[in-house]
């Protein structure tokens, strides 16, 4: 009996790692980068940079379609001071989809620091494509 309760325990335990392996890799292996271009916020289209403006102390997580061009929008909403910055993680694709992934990166120094608030946003340019957009 005590036999029968170790292998069931081993049994379930090896379905909850196998379970817990296939849900956390949702990354396709196949994927590829994506070139891109950082845009500057004055080199924005108007409209967009309104939409941005309207919206900038909130997070943003958006995309915008100019044409062939996909603008890929993350902001981090307001910050109490400046001094931040943000990192491109990710950008990748595979057949179905696109993954946008970002960090916000807190000032690195406190000496000069302004002390009015900041709304860090980062505005990459691709190549349109018919995907799903995912940012993160």
């Amino acid at each position: 009996m005590k036999k029968i309760g170790i292998l069931a325990f081993l049994i379930l335990t090896m379905t909850v790692a196998a379970v817990g392996c296939a849900s956390s890799g949702n990354r396709d292996t196949n994927a590829k980068e994506i070139d891109y271009t950082v845009v500057e916020a004055g080199k924005l289209p108007e409209e967009l940079a309104g939409i941005i403006e309207e919206n900038k102390k909130k997070e943003i997580r958006m995309t915008y379609l100019d044409g062939e061009d996909l603008y890929l929008i993350r902001g981090y909403g307001e910050q109490k001071t400046g001094g931040y910055s943000i990192a491109v993680a990710e950008c990748t694709e595979d057949e179905e989809h696109i993954l946008f992934d970002t960090r916000l990166l807190g000032p690195t120094e406190t000496e000069g620091l302004s002390k009015d608030p900041s709304y860090p946003c980062l505005v990459v340019k691709i190549e349109a494509r018919d995907k799903e957009v995912m940012i993160r």
